[in-house]
């Protein structure tokens, strides 16, 4: 059988029931004779199996979400945010004194960069917020608990 006649680039597919009614039928008669296609899809069979049994950790996900949701990680992950976001607002706070206080000494580039920047991030913040509160209302999975 010739290399352009094999289905190797539909066995994924055909693996995860994806394909066609056509396509699917044209890879289960060439697999009746084909060595090689065969073992590609036990191959991927195999892979599917084990990527399905496999595991990221080997913590309990019990043991993990009581982890998570204790109240020190809570705290200090809270705090971490709050550190974070704190410091970016005193930064963009200094720079809007800066800019105040000696705007008539800024070049024409200096003023169209700090307003891009902070217009810029204006504009992404509100778009994302938008979107967040668009998508709230349609999200069919934010009760479910991981």
């Amino acid at each position: 059988m010739n290399k352009e006649s094999h289905v190797g680039e539909l066995l994924s597919g055909y693996v995860d029931s994806e394909l066609t009614q056509q396509d699917s039928q044209r890879v289960r008669l060439h697999i009746e004779g084909c060595p090689t296609c065969t073992h590609d899809l036990e191959e991927i069979k195999l892979l599917r199996s084990n990527m399905g049994a496999a595991r990221l950790s080997h913590v309990d996900d019990d043991i993990w979400r009581e982890t998570m949701d204790d109240a020190s990680v809570k705290a200090t992950r809270g705090i971490g945010w709050l550190l974070l976001v704190g410091a970016a607002l005193v930064a963009a706070g200094f720079v809007v004194y800066e800019v105040l206080t000696n705007f008539a000494s800024w070049g024409l580039m200096e003023k169209l960069i700090v307003g891009g920047l902070y217009g810029g991030g204006l504009l992404l913040f509100v778009s994302v917020l938008r979107q967040r509160l668009i998508e709230r209302k349609k999200d069919r999975y934010k009760d479910v608990e991981i």
